[in-house]
């Protein structure tokens, strides 16, 4: 299958050289390594977006892709929706952000906490990040404790903490306190659970799960690791802190809402931006206490973009887009396009994981993909006209049907097999 290599529309002419050759004036690269943000290395230098539309992105080598990548799942409506982009601009045109409280962010917090009725207030940050690490602060601050359990592959953002369960790669540069506060568990190892809290069942402030970790390849977490989370976290006193920054998208209650388990604290971002910066906890109220600055000795939490009215009217908008019957067609469109997949790669010796609307094609049964492998089924993929995610992670959109999400499923498997054929030295 060709992908479609007509030019891009206009754009501003911004790129007149390759980006990454662009330099300073004492030579080096205007960017470490000519990038970004680490997350968009695919092993060469990278294309350019300079458009997008609906499912679709054209970049700067001339190429017309369906974008499944939704800048990094974010994009729950795809680019430039029209609704969207009149909220964020109409709140654009009345002021970018303030210095005191606006509208915005209580219409935003009101259609989340409709969505997860257990929960009881909001506080908006600037990243999954910032509400993750905001999330570890209030549980502290409330057991004063100072422990933290994560299962291993779970991905909680940058933070110091949320690095730990990556292993050595990711702990260069993070203190040893830190990485002796966290216990990572081996996913769904229940037995394992039980004895990390029972050992020392007054230390542990929290336990994080994620619970469609990509950094495990997808792997979905047991409904007997989740249930024994929520039912040592009660016996014991810690908070369970249930990190949704992508799942969220997968249910009106989250994927937390599907397992029947309501967490203490619920961490979200990505979906409730409408593609701007944007995180969020979700809290009980008397968890959620800690940071009411009306109470005597209370967190400070800050951020000078946190809630600010262009992320909080198109995250209004992006959340009223996607009804329950939204979210339903979406996850049977994944679910469509994974057994699609894994009747044509299963021979090769690769699977097709995830839930509902969030697809990762890897070797069967891998835990961890190598960053080589990831590399050459994105080139291979992009080759095709398929644009996912360095890990290869893909994510659908509002705007694609039926016919369009046969249409990835026919790529990704297409490309699949051109990796599995291919040297592994390729």
């Amino acid at each position: 299958m060709s992908a479609n290599t007509q030019a891009p529309p206009a754009t501003d002419d911004l790129l007149t050289e390759d980006p990454h050759l662009r330099r300073g004036p004492r030579g080096f690269p205007l960017l470490p390594g000519g990038y970004g943000r680490s997350t968009y290395y695919i092993g060469a230098p990278s294309p350019y977006a300079v458009r997008g539309e609906g499912y679709r992105v054209w970049d700067d080598r001339g190429r017309e892709l369906i974008d499944a990548n939704n800048n990094f799942t974010s994009l729950i409506h795809g680019n430039a929706h029209p609704e969207i982009t009149e909220a964020a601009t109409k709140a654009l045109t009345s002021g970018a952000s303030w210095g005191i409280p606006n509208l915005h962010e209580w219409e935003l917090a009101e259609l989340l906490l409709s969505r997860l009725p257990q929960l009881d207030q909001v506080r908006f940050t600037n990243s999954g990040t910032e509400a993750v690490m905001s999330a570890v602060r209030i549980a502290r601050a409330s057991t004063g404790r100072e422990r933290v359990i994560v299962t291993q592959g779970g991905y909680h953002g940058t933070s110091d903490l949320a690095l730990v369960p990556g292993g050595p790669s990711y702990t260069r540069g993070v203190t040893r306190g830190v990485i002796d506060d966290v216990t990572a568990i081996p996913l769904n190892d229940v037995d394992r659970l039980r004895r990390a809290i029972e050992t020392a069942p007054t230390e542990y402030a929290a336990i994080i799960l994620d619970l469609l970790p990509n950094r495990a390849g997808l792997l979905r977490i047991s409904d007997d690791f989740v249930t024994t989370a929520r039912d040592l976290a009660t016996r014991h006193g810690i908070v369970l802190i249930i990190d949704e920054v992508i799942s969220l998208r997968l249910g009106l209650q989250g994927l937390s809402g599907q397992y029947g388990v309501a967490p203490d604290l619920l961490t979200t971002g990505k979906t409730i931006g409408g593609g701007f910066a944007v995180g969020a906890v979700v809290g009980l109220a008397e968890l959620m206490a800690e940071v009411d600055p009306t109470r005597a000795g209370s967190l400070p939490h800050g951020g000078t973009f946190s809630g600010n009215p262009v992320s909080m009217a198109a995250g209004a908008a992006a959340l009223r887009l996607y009804p329950e019957p939204e979210v339903d067609r979406l996850n049977r469109l994944g679910d469509n396009a994974r057994e699609k997949v894994n009747a044509q790669v299963s021979q090769a010796g690769w699977e097709v994981r995830g839930r509902g609307s969030l697809l990762r094609a890897v070797p069967a049964g891998a835990q961890k993909v190598d960053e080589a492998t990831q590399h050459r089924l994105w080139w291979a993929s992009y080759q095709r006209g398929l644009l996912g995610s360095p890990a290869n992670l893909l994510s659908l959109s509002t705007p694609m049907d039926g016919a369009v999400v046969d249409d990835i499923a026919d790529r990704l498997a297409d490309a699949v097999l051109a990796v599995a054929d291919a040297p592994t030295s390729a």
